[in-house]
């Protein structure tokens, strides 16, 4: 009887899960995580362009509200330089191009400048950056104001506010909206007193008393 020889074969059998793993090169998997991190991105940029778009659709209806009272003030212009001082002033006037209320001209420029500009601008005039005295001054100034130099400020941060010509702010009259720490001149808008950077350019509203 020969000899029979046995071979034995151990066959091993993988799962589903080690297969797929096996057959997955490592580029793939590469890509696979570029993609994620590519969605990632444009999920950050979509939120970055809902905010500006926000922010874009606020200064659209702010400008929208400064257009309005631009017409306002072309429409009544007329109206207002013939308006006379309560008080009997009749005979006063102011130069062509400013608005007279209340014994008082009142110029709101077109050019844009830095705030220390409008105040040598209203100085070489003869005039002053406004100074408001009073609630009725105050209600007049709101319905012409759009994003106007005022004269009040404050030398720094921690410094008070107050007015071109030394004059003591008080609140009582006019609340102003901080917004950063650098920001040391008023605009005037629509009612509204705020602080902004005294380098950027805007308009202004010079004062001086009436003739």
């Amino acid at each position: 009887m020969s000899d029979q020889s046995v071979t034995y074969m151990d066959l091993r059998f993988h799962t589903p899960a080690e297969q797929k793993r096996k057959q997955r090169p490592k580029h793939t998997r590469i890509i696979v995580l570029q993609a994620s991190l590519q969605v990632r991105r444009q999920k950050e940029e979509l939120l970055e362009k809902q905010a500006i778009l926000k922010n874009f659709t606020q200064l659209e209806e702010t400008l929208k509200n400064c257009t309005q009272q631009r017409d306002d003030l072309q429409a009544n212009n007329r109206e207002f330089s013939n308006v006379v001082n309560r008080e009997g002033d009749k005979c006063s006037s102011c130069p062509e191009g400013w608005i007279q209320h209340r014994g008082k001209c009142y110029r709101f420029t077109h050019e844009r400048s830095s705030w220390q500009k409008s105040q040598k601008y209203c100085s070489s005039q003869g005039s002053r950056l406004l100074r408001i005295e009073n609630k009725e001054e105050l209600d007049f100034i709101n319905r012409l104001a759009c994003f106007h130099w005022i004269g009040l400020f404050r030398t720094g941060a921690a410094s008070s506010w107050m007015w071109e010509d030394g004059t003591a702010y008080s609140t009582d009259l006019l609340q102003v909206k901080k917004k950063e720490p650098g920001e040391s001149c008023v605009l005037l808008n629509a009612g509204e007193a705020s602080s902004y950077n005294c380098k950027q350019p805007y308009r202004c509203i010079c004062m001086k008393r009436a003739d």
